[in-house]
């Protein structure tokens, strides 16, 4: 059912009426602050037999997803790294080895696990290291979904 008033007034459903309204003042969040919040670089899942793991502080960490920009860990607790504090990382991927630079971006408990999980954001990631990574995210993109497709996380908007 549909509230009408007279005259040049626009009609407005009535399920809309009692929604609530920003206070007076405040601008709804524009496309700037919307831009920060969208994922722009997407990470592949990396299953339990996949060889992939990575080294930092001298402990061994479990990689539950990688993309060409970062990746998620799954560690022991929430004070296991500081979001923001950077790290020296040597991730294992089949064959490969990769040493480079980090950032904690977030760390949040596991929904399914008593763990959490730990987003990391490479930093300086070197051209041949950056080919190594997108080869294998290529590849494990095939593997997981089948068939050929455009590499993965390309780490470019």
């Amino acid at each position: 059912m549909t509230k009408k008033k007279s005259g040049t007034e626009e009609s407005a459903p009535w399920e809309l009426t009692s929604l609530p309204v920003a206070p007076t003042g405040v601008n709804p969040a524009d496309a700037a602050d919307l831009q920060k919040i969208i994922r722009k670089n997407y990470r592949e899942p990396i299953l339990d037999d996949d060889a992939v793991c990575a080294e930092i502080d001298g402990r061994t960490h479990r990689v539950c997803d990688i993309g060409g920009r970062g990746m998620g860990l799954i560690v022991p607790t929430l004070d296991s790294f500081p979001a923001g504090s950077p790290h020296s990382i040597t991730l294992h991927i089949d064959d490969n080895t990769i040493t480079l630079r980090g950032k904690v971006t977030h760390i949040s408990p596991s929904e399914t696990s008593g763990e959490c999980h730990c987003g990391i954001e490479f930093i300086d990631l070197s051209k041949k290291d950056e080919h190594t990574l997108q080869y294998f995210l290529t590849a494990h993109h095939a593997r997981l979904f089948g068939g050929t497709c455009r590499p993965a996380d390309p780490g470019r908007n």
